[in-house]
């Protein structure tokens, strides 16, 4: 036999580069609010908290004025980046253009930090007062839902409902929409509770596709980028005006030749 045929064998290689599984895009930038075109490092949001009447006990008496609560909040533009070189040789040397992929890949990893940003900023204190300097904590004591020790149930679901409604969130269209996000693993906790599967709480096309996106009012959103404690999962629910999305320019890409580089 030939040791020699060894040389002949065929090495074969595909057309085209494939991106591995990843998160393509945010999946969270349509359940919140965007501020567009920020400019400077930081910028402050003005709100005004509720307020209430005073009774007419008099005739032709004085007005009386109320003191119209005001607060703000602060947010702080972080830039980011992600880039990466190829040489003349390489295009010549390899099969495939890689740059287009690296492009994709790169946009991919724009819309990831997106929704790291707004997880982040779900249950953070949040800066307020004139100058950004004063703080409000999340109120774990009203706004949290404890795990029990099970996954998501449709009791947890219907209790998020109750504390946006005791709140007094309008829910509609537009910037009251309400949304949940969960990950893989809470949509099939949901799939697989009995509530859920009652004709009562849902209906047969979610079961049949394994699909839970609009439900109780909520839109579902799904994310694996969820923090986890331990075997604790975070999921949230909010009403899409109470979250907002600074944007001081939106994630752009290009390629280029960089005088400075061979």
């Amino acid at each position: 036999m030939s040791n020699g045929i060894t040389t002949a064998f065929v090495k074969q290689f595909t057309s085209g580069i494939t991106l591995l599984q990843q998160q393509m895009g945010s999946n969270l930038r349509q359940g919140v609010s965007v501020a567009p075109n920020i400019t400077g490092d930081r910028a402050f949001f003005d709100q005004v908290d509720a307020t209430s009447m005073s009774q007419v006990t008099t005739r032709h008496g004085d007005t009386d004025y109320t003191d119209t609560p005001h607060k703000r909040r602060m947010v702080t533009l972080s830039p980011y980046d992600v880039a990466d070189l190829v040489d003349r040789p390489d295009m010549i040397r390899t099969l495939n253009d890689p740059t287009n992929s690296y492009v994709r890949s790169f946009a991919s990893a724009a819309g990831r930090q997106i929704d790291d940003t707004i997880i982040t900023a779900f249950d953070a204190t949040a800066s307020t007062g004139v100058d950004g300097s004063g703080s409000d904590a999340f109120d774990t004591t009203n706004y949290r839902i404890v795990h029990g020790s099970v996954g998501l149930t449709t009791a947890k679901v219907i209790e998020a409902r109750a504390i946006l409604e005791a709140a007094e969130n309008p829910q509609d269209e537009m910037d009251n929409e309400w949304f949940f996000v969960t990950n893989a693993q809470g949509r099939q906790d949901l799939l697989a509770d009995a509530d859920f599967k009652s004709a009562d709480f849902n209906s047969v096309k979610a079961l049949v596709n394994g699909e839970v996106n609009q439900w109780l009012g909520f839109t579902f959103l799904k994310s694996e980028r969820l923090g986890i404690s331990g075997t604790t999962r975070s999921n949230y629910a909010w009403r899409k005006s109470s979250m907002k999305l600074a944007v001081g320019q939106e994630p752009r890409g290009f390629i280029d030749v960089l005088p400075g580089k061979r």
